[in-house]
This record gives C-alpha cells, structure tokens and sequence, in this order.
C-alpha cells in the first residue's frame, strides 16, 4: 500500500512539473550607443525603465526576429531607429545612433569580437559620429607623431587594434589623441584607473584582455554644451 501511494504521489509531482514547465524564447544582445546632436536619452521598445543617457551605452536582451524601435525618451514621435533586423540566436549586435536635426544616421552592425586576450593588453577601435567633422586621425600621447588610426571618417567603424596594457602602465600609452589630417590636437580620451558614475564599466582593470570603442561625437568647432566635440567611452566585450 505504502509503494502504491509512494507511485501515485510521484505521478503527481510529475504531472505538476509538467504543467508548470515553461519555454524560454531565444536572446540577442543588443548594444545601444547615443551620439545624436540634440538628442537625449534613448529608449528600446515598450521598455518602462530601461533607457540610453546621451553620449553613452547600454546593452539590452532581445528577441531575434522582432522589430527594434528606438525612439527619443518622452517623445516617441522622434524616431531614431524602427526596423526589423537580420538577427540570430545568441548573436551580439550593435546600433549607433548619429545624425542631427531631423536627420538620423543609424548604423546597425552585428559583432564578430575577437575572444578575451590571454596577454595584457586591450583592443581598441574608433567610431566618428561627429556629423560635421573632416576625417581623424589618433595618436597615444607617449607618440604624438605616429597614428595609430588614421582618417576615420564620419561614420566609419575601425577595426580593432591591441595596444600593451601591463601593470606598470608608461606615460601616454593609454592617452588616445583625437586629430585633424594637419596633426591639430581635437580631443583627448585617457583610460581612467578607476570607473566612475557615467561610465561604470571602463577603467584599466575593467578593460585589460577585453576590447572597447572611444567614439568621436559632438560638432568639429563647438566647444561647450551637450554637443561639444568630443570623445566617450564604450564597452565591447560582453
């Protein structure tokens, strides 16, 4: 009796299981990056609380197949983004958001990162969403006259070059200098020892073995507000 009851209580528990059982749909990630004149924070879909601060990053879980919307937070009436993607299971993409006025220049690209590094050292590729600007050149300041990068162009991703990232870190190697094609200095983009507030996932120890991009944004010739020239950091391994 006792081994009949014991049978009957584990058909039970299995049917229970059975009927709780749920079926999880499929993930990408998504990295959204903001660089818009005059824009503001970014939203994702319906999404109630997550939202992208201008000049800055943040990465979302989608659903692979589905339309992506990314519109001005508050207004969706300004739309920088609403199509529906090529996109995998487990697949790394990432949109950035440039463009001025009525004007929007996304660029939507799927990510193929190289795997963590094994020695110290970090990778780095640049981004120009500076709509205005001529193209960029980029130095280290420990070599003013060599470039590393060499005329970016207005939307243009680089490719992705190492540089050492040791525990003794010699001076200017990790100082990134945006120029003009007459060596003029723009903008300055130094790899800070420790993360802060707006950008908690960059710092040396955060970005040794792994890989970032420092992106151009603002207008050439502006030099104060929102949209002044600049640079800003961007998380690219997950």
């Amino acid at each position: 009796m006792k081994s009949f009851n014991l049978i009957i209580g584990l058909a039970i528990m299995a049917s229970s299981c059975k009927k709780t059982e749920t079926k999880s749909e499929p993930l990408a990630s998504l990295n959204v990056i903001t660089a818009v004149i005059g824009g503001g924070n970014v939203k994702l879909n319906t999404n109630e609380r997550d939202s992208v601060k201008a000049h800055n990053w943040k990465t979302f879980g989608i659903v692979p197949g589905k339309e992506i919307w990314l519109y001005k937070t508050g207004n969706p009436v300004v739309s920088y983004y609403k199509e529906t993607p090529a996109t995998e299971n487990g697949g790394v993409y990432s949109i950035f958001l440039a463009g001025q006025g009525s004007t929007f220049e996304p660029i939507f690209m799927k990510e193929n990162l190289p795997a963590f590094y094994k020695d110290s050292i970090f990778g780095v590729r640049i981004v120009n969403l500076s709509p205005n600007s001529t193209p960029v050149n980029v130095t280290l300041a420990s070599a003013a006259g060599t470039n590393v990068f060499t005329s970016v162009a207005y939307k243009q991703v680089t490719g992705i070059t190492t540089f050492p990232l040791r525990t003794v870190i010699p001076a200017g190697t990790v100082s990134f200098q945006i120029r003009n094609e007459a060596g003029v200095l723009l903008a300055t983009y130094t790899l800070p020892t420790s993360a802060n507030s707006n950008y908690p996932g960059i710092s040396i120890a955060l970005q040794r073995f792994k890989n970032m991009n420092i992106v151009v944004k603002g207008l050439m010739g502006t030099t104060t507000g929102p949209d002044a020239f600049g640079v800003f950091p961007v998380v690219t391994s997950y």
